[in-house]
């Protein structure tokens, strides 16, 4: 008896030490360490994205980052552009490929909406929801770009397989937002906006392709190195227009280029060479 009531009294005392124990660290604190490791890790996991592994790992910890703090423009836009970058490159199953560009739409798009620069253009905005969603778009200041480009890029992506009257109907919303980008930064991601623009225009009936010809030519004066504009021209517009010369020749630039050229994006080029690479051997698919 005198056995257990000493272990009953030992636990007693050892028990309020265990509860009383000061926190070495707040709540926030902890919390902003947290944070700040997920983004940490994630970063370091999407300068190897090469890997499809390590893009996949990039994924998930900064989703992780950006479910604790979605408040963060950074964290958003990389995490909206590692969804693509998965998306178009990595996932060969469209189910799969379109819930990531989903996702990356989602996260940009809670982002934006909850800005005041974006509730402000829709508050002042007359008309339909439609409408003022728009105005809200156009009110999209230069800091927000990056977040608004990855948000178009990946809804773009996302209706390319759909049906032409989805894409028609998403047209002036689209539209809008390459807009803004080209208004406010035109040259942001290798005249990014210009090339979602000509490969849309490509695609879309009804539209001259002179249109789609002439952002692809901007896209590329601008940012030559950056290979994807290439691989899009010619799987949209040159199939199009059955431009079968000009097909093989945008290809075979793609393949025989450096694609380090653009060190901060040379997995991207990389990929792209291997999408050229695959193209090509449709050729005679593609121009029967």
């Amino acid at each position: 008896m005198k056995k257990y009531l000493f272990i009953i009294l030992a636990l007693g005392l050892m028990v309020p030490g265990c509860l009383t124990k000061p926190n070495s660290f707040s709540p926030y604190f902890s919390t902003e360490k947290n944070i700040q490791f997920l983004v940490e890790k994630g970063q370091a996991h999407w300068e190897k994205r090469v890997d499809p592994q390590e893009a996949e790992m990039a994924r998930l910890f900064l989703s992780k980052a950006y479910n604790l703090d979605p408040n963060n423009g950074e964290v958003s836009a990389l995490y909206s552009r590692a969804c693509h970058f998965m998306g178009y490159y990595i996932e060969e199953d469209q189910t799969k490929s379109d819930s990531l560009f989903l996702e990356g739409m989602e996260t940009a798009w809670d982002f934006i909406l909850a800005t005041d620069a974006y509730q402000e253009g829709f508050a002042l905005t007359d008309g339909d929801s439609i409408a003022r969603m728009i105005g809200g778009i156009e009110n999209t200041p230069q800091e927000m770009i990056p977040i608004l480009y990855w948000w178009v890029a990946n809804y773009s992506r996302y209706l390319v397989t759909k049906s032409v009257m989805e894409r028609l109907a998403q047209r002036d919303i689209i539209e809008t937002a390459l807009h803004r980008i080209l208004a406010v930064n035109p040259s942001f991601f290798y005249h990014g906006a210009n090339r979602i623009f000509g490969g849309i225009y490509a695609r879309l009936p009804g539209v001259d392709l002179v249109h789609s010809e002439n952002n692809f030519e901007k896209s590329i004066s601008g940012s030559s190195d950056y290979l994807g504009t290439f691989v899009i021209r010619a799987q949209y517009l040159h199939t199009k227009n059955g431009d079968r010369e000009q097909f093989i020749k945008d290809l075979q630039f793609v393949l025989n280029a450096d694609p380090t050229l653009l060190p901060e994006v040379s997995p991207e080029n990389l990929f792209e060479q291997e999408k050229a690479r695959k193209l090509l051997g449709k050729e005679s698919s593609l121009f029967e």
